[in-house]
C-alpha cells in the first residue's frame, strides 16, 4: 500500500472510530461495516508487552552493563567505528570515554572557549558531534546560545569546529547556518552534513517571516584543518505543514555516501539530498538534488489522560481500561538508514501538533504522538510499517513512566544494525528511560524483542523520567549499545544477549 492509500485508510479508519465509540466501551449498537467493527476489536483487545513480543526468529535482550555519571554535558554522542571509543558532546564540554566489554572510562575533555563561539554571540551550546571514519578527529555543532539573540530571534549562524582524538586540540573551525543541530560524516570522509534546525519561532511556525532551516555540506577533501561549506537549501514541496520554516532536526548519511536524509520533525517531513559522484570544486548548492517526503499519520491506541505520575497516568497503577484511539502525525526526530541503503528508519515523537493546530484533511491532530517507529522505502519515502502500539504496551506493562496527554513514552532517536543476519532498530525512549529493540527485517512485520530499563528506580514509582535516553549508536564489533541520558549527564553501556532461535506455535 502506498503512503496516500495508507494514509486515507488510516483517515477513514479514524472517522469510523469516533463514529462506533460506543463499540469500543463495550456497548453492542451496529457499526458502519464488520471489517471496522474487526478493526476496532483489535484495538480495544490489544495485547499488553508479554503478547506484543511476537514470534520472532532470534531473542535479542539487552541489560545495562554500566553508566557513567557526574559528565559535564551528554546532549548526543557519536562512537568510533572500530568500537573502542566514543564522543559525547552536551553544554560546552565534549568527553572523550573509552568503551570496554563492563564498563565506560573518561579519558578527556575539551571545553568550548570564546574562540570558538558564533560570530556576534556571548554564549553557545554543543550539539551534534560526527566521528570521522579513520577516528582520527570529530566534528562537533556549536549553537548560539545568547538569550539576546534568542529573545529578538536574531540567532547567529553556528559553527562547526574539529577537534583531534585521542589529543582533543582543535584542528580547525567553519561557519555554518543557524542552529545547527546534527553532525554527519560521511562514510567516505569526503563531505559532512549539518542539519540546520534554525528553531526561530516554535510558537508560530506559520510565520511567513520566520527563516527556513536548511542544510549545510562541508567539503572535507583537504582535511579538517581546511573546511569549507555550503548552504543546500530545503523546497517547499511536498512538506505538509509549515513549508516556509522545514526546520531539519537529525542527519543521516548512507552507507554508499550517496544520499543524505534528514527529519524536518515540526513539519512531519523528511527531506532527501542526492549527492553526485565527483563534487565539484568548490562545492556548490545547485549540484545537490532535493525533495522531500511527507510521513503521514497514524491511528494509535494508548492512554491519552494526565501528565506523568499524575490522576489516570500513574506508573504504579495504569488502567488499561482507559485505553483510547487517537490520530496522530508521526513528526519523527530521529532516523537512521540501513547498511544496503533501501530502508530508513523513524522515531516518531511527535512535537508541536497542541501549539500550531496542526490538522490533517480536516481531521485535528491530537497532541498525543504517534509512539512507534516506522519503516520507509529510501528511494521513494513509501511508507513500510511501523511498530504499532509495542512500544507503549510494553511501558505500561513494565510500570514504566509516560506523559500520557503529551507524547506518551516519546521514541526520540533510533540506530540500526545487524545480528544474526537480522536487521534491529534500537531506540532511545525518552519519557520512559528506557530502550527498544525492534525487528525490522521485514518491515511490514515490525516485531519487538526487548525493552531494555536504563532506569531501575523509576519503575512503578509515579516520577517522571530522570535520564531522559537521547542519543544512541549501536556497536556492531561488540554487540553492545550506547545512550547519552541528558537529563543527568550520564551515559548508559548495554549490553546484547542473542539467545537461540525461537520458534512460532
Amino acid at each position: 500500500m502506498n503512503q496516500k492509500n495508507h494514509d486515507t485508510c488510516m483517515k477513514s479508519a479514524l472517522v469510523k472510530i469516533i463514529r462506533c465509540k460506543q463499540v469500543l466501551l463495550g456497548l453492542t449498537k451496529t457499526c458502519y461495516s464488520l471489517s471496522v467493527a474487526i478493526a476496532l476489536l483489535t484495538l480495544v483487545a490489544l495485547p499488553e508487552a508479554a503478547k506484543s513480543d511476537p514470534i520472532r526468529s532470534i531473542a535479542v535482550e539487552g541489560k545495562v552493563a554500566f553508566t557513567l555519571t557526574d559528565l559535564a554535558g551528554t546532549e548526543m554522542l557519536d562512537v568510533a567505528d572500530n568500537g573502542k571509543f566514543a564522543v559525547v558532546v552536551g553544554a560546552d564540554t565534549a568527553t572523550l570515554v573509552n568503551i570496554k566489554k563492563n564498563s565506560l572510562e573518561v579519558k578527556g575533555t575539551w571545553t568550548l572557549t570564546e574562540a570558538y563561539l558564533p560570530n556576534g554571540s556571548t554564549a553557545a551550546e554543543l550539539t551534534g558531534v560526527s566521528i570521522s571514519p579513520n577516528g582520527s578527529y570529530a566534528l562537533i555543532g556549536v549553537k548560539d546560545n545568547d538569550e539576546a539573540n534568542l529573545d529578538t530571534f536574531n540567532e547567529k549562524p553556528g559553527k562547526v569546529v574539529a577537534i583531534a582524538l585521542p589529543s582533543l586540540k582543535v584542528l580547525g573551525q567553519v561557519t555554518v547556518g543557524r542552529g545547527p543541530d546534527s553532525v554527519a560524516i560521511a562514510p567516505n570522509g569526503q563531505f559532512a552534513a549539518i542539519a540546520n534546525e534554525d528553531e526561530e519561532n516554535e510558537e508560530d511556525l506559520t510565520n511567513p517571516n520566520n527563516r527556513p532551516g536548511t542544510v549545510s555540506i562541508i567539503d572535507l577533501r583537504f582535511g579538517p584543518t581546511q573546511m569549507s561549506q555550503v548552504e543546500v537549501p530545503i523546497p517547499p514541496n511536498n512538506i505538509p505543514f509549515f513549508p516556509n520554516d522545514p526546520q531539519p532536526e537529525t542527519i543521516r548519511i548512507s552507507a554508499d555516501s550517496r544520499f543524505i536524509l534528514a527529519t524536518l520533525q515540526e513539519n512531519n517531513a523528511v527531506v532527501r539530498i542526492e549527492v553526485p559522484r565527483s563534487l565539484p570544486r568548490p562545492l556548490r548548492p545547485n549540484v545537490f538534488a532535493v525533495r522531500n517526503f511527507n510521513m503521514g499519520v497514524r491511528v494509535g491506541f494508548g492512554l491519552t489522560q494526565d501528565d506523568v505520575g499524575e490522576g489516570k497516568c500513574r506508573s504504579s497503577n495504569y488502567d488499561l481500561s482507559l485505553r483510547q484511539p487517537y490520530f496522530s502525525a508521526r513528526e519523527p526526530d530521529g532516523i537512521a538508514i540501513t547498511k544496503n541503503g533501501r530502508y530508513f528508519v523513524t522515531a516518531d515523537e511527535d512535537n508541536l501538533t497542541n501549539v500550531n493546530n496542526q490538522s490533517d484533511m480536516g481531521i485535528p491532530l491530537s497532541p498525543n504522538g504517534s509512539r512507534t517507529i516506522s519503516v520507509f522505502d529510501a528511494q521513494t519515502g513509501v511508507f513500510l510499517g511501523d511498530s504499532g502500539n509495542s512500544i507503549e504496551n510494553s511501558i505500561l506493562a513494565l510500570k514504566l513512566p509516560q506523559r500520557c496527554d503529551s507524547k506518551g513514552p516519546e521514541p526520540e532517536v533510533v540506530d540500526v544494525g545487524t545480528i544474526a543476519g537480522r536487521t534491529l532498530a534500537f531506540v532511545a525512549i525518552e519519557r520512559s528511560d528506557a530502550v527498544t529493540i525492534h525487528d525490522i527485517t521485514d518491515p511490514t512485520k515490525i516485531q519487538l524483542l526487548d525493552t531494555v530499563i536504563v532506569n531501575p528506580s523509576i519503575v512503578g514509582s509515579d516520577r517522571a523520567a530522570e535520564f531522559e535516553p537521547e542519543g544512541i549508536v549501536f556497536i556492531p564489533a561488540s554487540k553492545q549499545v550506547l545512550v547519552s541520558n541528558p537529563e543527568n549527564n550520564s551515559m548508559s553501556l548495554i549490553n546484547l544477549t542473542v539467545n537461540r532461535e525461537k520458534r512460532g506455535r
